[in-house]
């Protein structure tokens, strides 16, 4: 009979017909179980309740998962014994408690919940700390290797795809673990980024912690030579992270010295260095300590989201570091400068894979360009699309007629010039330059040529509707052309230059990564910091302050 009741508590407690009683109904049967004071009996108790689980006011954020997980082990406590003592527990503990290095927060995983718990023989504190344990072990696992927010709650542009965790089968393979805190820190995402960002962490952590450093400051643009009284600010600032060594902190002249020192500061923030203090120097320079702390937790977050495999031959581009790399076994990585989408109209951020190139492409114009770019241009010179070799046709279908657009007044047309289509032709004009490298998604983005190669030389370079320009076209050509005899430079130059479109497919599709890193570790060993040009740093320490109390969207138990 006691069997039959449990069974009857766990399928209505999960929902396991069709029509099943909801939780609550069970209630009547628990005074038949109560006389069996058995740890299960009070798990199952615990999990049969509406709404969320919480002890101590904390609440179990894997509520699903588990009830599925103590389900198919019929309630019997996974982790205490009998005698109040869960052997697992204090490695766990342990473990937790330095989630901060991983730029985690402890309490997020019970520790002190389950520390009053140990030792505690009554049925019902058992309970509570066989769940703990569990839902510890879950969340841990599932924070640490895919992150507590998913790319989307930050904004709809990120859509990188983070590893999908079954917390049931964490939990599993955990109880199954000769070590727990070795099985759980094998989650540790296996990038080297990532364990870089991870010392870094740690000393920012300590220097925040120490107060920081003094900001520099508002003041005038200032140059080598010149005297301020905002200058001695300038030289406290830097020495403060060993930028500048000279003992003279009190001097008015900007000196030799403090211009190495800011442009030393300016190679390591992906700044001009021509050691002008100016408005983005001068931003930089203010940014707190304990700002930086959060964009460093930001980016290791972002490298949760990667998948494991980058691919052995991969290309990467950073969106605020407007910066390529191709990356091949056993040679020096492939670098160049790049454009990419404005804050109106960023870049996204997601992986895929490059599997064909295409010479001398046309360009057909998307109709957010066409709305927001090329009609304010028309209603000024209705002449533009003709000296700029765009064809216009009065729709999107096949076999549309071609229009003169001279004979349209724009102005009356607005916002429905989305009817229609505009193609570019190859040539010097073309806006996708002499090639593009295709990867179709759902963006409609891509690396492509561009015949603006006067852009490449600012230092800030968010100048694209989205899709990214790149600053050697024909270097990454060849990259991603490597091996395919056939195509030589000199076929490739005859292709471009006969001016006729074409297409060409990689033998063998490369992994591409738009990823969005304000903070990374150079060849060199240096921490670098890189403008938030979207905010992206700053909507992700506000998403995490409100933290749902679900992850089912980051980690989803399988039906």
């Amino acid at each position: 009979m006691r069997v039959l009741l449990r069974r009857v508590l766990v399928l209505c407690a999960l929902g396991g017909w069709p029509g099943a009683a909801p939780a609550h109904a069970v209630e009547p049967f628990l005074p038949a179980l109560a006389e069996a004071t058995e740890a299960d009996v009070a798990i199952a108790r615990r999990l049969s309740k509406d709404g969320p689980l919480e002890v101590d006011g904390q609440r179990l954020r894997n509520l699903a998962a588990l009830r599925r997980f103590y389900a198919e082990r019929g309630f019997d406590p996974a982790w205490t014994d009998g005698a109040g003592l869960a052997p697992a527990a204090p490695g766990l503990v342990a473990l937790v408690r330095q989630a901060e290095r991983e730029g985690l927060e402890p309490q997020h995983y019970h520790p002190d919940a389950i520390e009053r718990r140990q030792g505690m023989a009554d049925v019902a504190t058992l309970a509570e700390l066989d769940l703990l344990i569990t839902d510890a072990v879950m969340e841990y696992a599932v924070d640490l290797r895919a992150g507590r927010l998913t790319p989307r709650q930050i904004a709809a542009e990120l859509a990188a795809v983070p590893p999908r965790l079954d917390p049931q089968e964490i939990a599993r393979a955990a109880l199954a673990a000769p070590d727990l805190a070795a099985f759980l820190t094998g989650f540790t995402p296996p990038h080297p980024q990532y364990a870089a960002l991870r010392d870094v962490l740690k000393r920012y952590r300590t220097v925040a912690a120490a107060g920081g450093w003094p900001a520099a400051g508002e003041g005038p643009v200032l140059k080598p030579g010149m005297r301020d009284a905002g200058v001695p600010a300038l030289r406290r600032r830097l020495a403060a992270t060993g930028d500048y060594a000279g003992k003279d902190l009190s001097s008015t002249l900007y000196d030799a010295p403090l211009e190495a020192a800011v442009k030393r500061f300016q190679s390591y923030n992906g700044l001009s260095q021509d050691g002008v203090v100016g408005a983005s120097t001068r931003a930089a320079l203010n940014v707190p300590a304990a700002r930086r702390v959060g964009q460093i937790i930001a980016n290791m977050e972002r490298w949760r989201w990667m998948e494991d495999d980058l691919g052995e031959r991969h290309v990467m581009v950073n969106i605020p570091g407007y910066t390529l790399k191709g990356v091949a076994p056993g040679v020096e990585p492939l670098r160049m400068p790049v454009i990419v989408g404005t804050v109106e109209r960023p870049t996204p951020v997601f992986s895929h894979r490059i599997n064909h190139l295409v010479f001398n492409p046309t360009w057909t114009i998307p109709p957010t360009v066409a709305r927001n770019d090329i009609l304010p241009k028309l209603i000024r010179n209705p002449g533009y699309l003709k000296e700029h070799d765009i064809t216009l046709y009065e729709s999107w279908a096949a076999g549309a007629r071609k229009l003169d657009a001279r004979g349209i007044d724009w102005r009356s047309v607005g916002s429905r010039i989305t009817r229609y289509r505009m193609r570019q032709d190859p040539g010097p004009k073309n806006s996708l330059g002499q090639v593009k490298f295709m990867f179709p998604n759902d963006f409609d983005v891509y690396l492509h040529d561009t015949p603006a190669r006067d852009k490449f030389s600012r230092n800030a370079r968010g100048l694209s509707s989205g899709c990214v320009r790149v600053g050697d076209p024909d270097a990454l050509a060849r990259f991603l052309m490597e091996g395919m005899a056939d195509w030589t430079e000199e076929r490739r130059r005859q292709v471009l230059d006969a001016g006729e479109t074409k297409t060409v497919w990689l033998r063998q599709s490369i992994p591409v990564h738009l990823t969005y890193q304000t903070v990374f570790v150079d060849d060199a060993g240096r921490t670098q910091f890189r403008e938030d040009i979207y905010d992206r740093d700053g909507a992700f320490m506000n998403a995490l302050m409100k933290r749902l109390p679900t992850q089912q969207t980051v980690a989803q138990a399988v039906d």
